[in-house]
């Protein structure tokens, strides 16, 4: 990804600087995503490879932690970790209600990772078809990105290495650029499992004379605890690779729109076009509608698995409150006030802490991105002019 593609379209700026479309071009297609992808791929790898050493630091000597350091790491000690809580958690399902539960949102989870990668890859094929369809329509080798490499790519057998190299670093992008978000999602959403398995415990209390009332508090208490630990884990560790995220997906949600839009008003200014150039404009707006379309359903996913796991942690203090309390001692009675007071504050996941993940933030990235839109257009326009 980084040999074939961002390094290349990257020095590839510099010589197309100052042609306004060859630059929007450059961005729009792959360069923004192969970075954004490497941004997260990195951050991934970081997480589950780096924490083990970062949190024994202050148990080993400074001998012991350079050794540590150098050597490679074989602990994934975050991720590992909420990976075997989920498994703990399904091992502790003891009703089948439960279990449903915990089967449906796992099938949540798969339908959107096959989905999301069957999306990436179709768009990879719909940019490749559309390269060959330019080619074959001008006569002419072409690169199928943008790219500038250290020697002539254009003669055999240097092209159709090159263009391998790129189409296979283009399908590597696009499960690279999915599976982490995927995972994300795969955990936001275990934990709004949880908490709403949560709610249904605490809404049980008070029901029955039960004895072991402080034994069954002290379980949802610790469960509770636990499940705030995770929400905050996966904030800590993925915070900066969400707000990357979501600038990177502002600025490509408005270089694509740009160019769906310019191929547009180019097609209609057209007297008159061939089935050549008829086909390759259908290949060209299929590749860019799909495009925007996964861009924009990328993002509501953050925003509504944010949005879910605000309200379903936010819940918990409502199902305290309204559970049958008056049926209890007023000693017990008093002890759930902790957990309301605990979950009046939801949980969020944000984009470098600067703000919070829910369905006002998806709106008003679509407002900054057509803001974004219209300058480009103006731009355009005065530079035509």
């Amino acid at each position: 990804m980084f040999l074939f593609m961002a390094l290349p379209q990257t020095i590839n700026l510099y010589f197309i600087w100052g042609d306004f479309n060859l630059i929007v071009d450059n961005l729009s297609v792959a360069n923004l995503t192969v970075i954004i992808a490497l941004t997260k791929i990195t951050i991934f790898w970081f997480n589950g490879r780096c924490n083990y050493i970062a949190f024994h630091f202050n148990s080993y000597n400074l001998r012991r932690f350079i050794w540590l350091t150098l050597s490679i790491c074989r602990n994934k000690f975050t991720i590992q970790n909420l990976l075997a809580l989920m498994a703990n958690d399904r091992k502790e399902a003891d009703t089948e209600e439960e279990i449903k539960k915990m089967m449906k949102i796992a099938s949540i989870s798969r339908t959107i990772s096959i989905g999301s990668t069957v999306i990436t890859n179709a768009v990879v094929v719909l940019w490749a078809m559309s390269r060959f369809l330019l080619m074959r329509q001008s006569g002419r080798r072409a690169l199928f990105l943008l790219s500038s490499f250290p020697y002539e790519s254009l003669i055999t057998p240097n092209f159709e290495l090159t263009s391998v190299g790129q189409i296979v670093s283009a399908f590597c992008t696009a499960t690279t650029y999915t599976v982490v978000d995927t995972f994300v999602a795969m955990l936001i959403l275990h934990v709004c499992g949880q908490f709403s398995y949560l709610r249904q415990k605490i809404s049980e209390l008070g029901i029955y004379d039960d004895v072991d009332f402080r034994k069954k508090l002290a379980k949802i208490v610790k469960k509770h605890d636990t499940l705030n630990k995770f929400a905050d884990t996966i904030e800590n560790k993925f915070n900066g690779m969400l707000l990357m995220q979501m600038l990177g997906c502002t600025i490509e949600l408005c270089v694509l729109c740009f160019q769906a839009l310019l191929r547009y008003i180019r097609a209609i200014t057209i007297q008159s076009i061939t089935e050549g150039s008829q086909e390759l404009f259908v290949f060209q707006m299929c590749f860019l509608t799909l495009y925007i379309s996964y861009i924009l359903l990328q993002i509501f996913l953050y925003c509504y698995i944010g949005e879910k796991l605000a309200s379903e942690s936010s819940k918990l203090a409502n199902a305290a409150y309204e559970c049958k309390w008056y049926n209890m001692s007023a000693k017990e009675a008093k002890c759930l006030v902790l957990i309301i007071r605990r979950a009046r504050s939801p949980l969020c996941i944000t984009a470098g802490r600067f703000c919070s993940f829910n369905l006002q933030l998806f709106t008003k990235i679509l407002k900054t991105s057509m803001g974004y839109l219209s300058v480009l257009y103006t731009m355009k326009s005065k530079n035509v002019e």
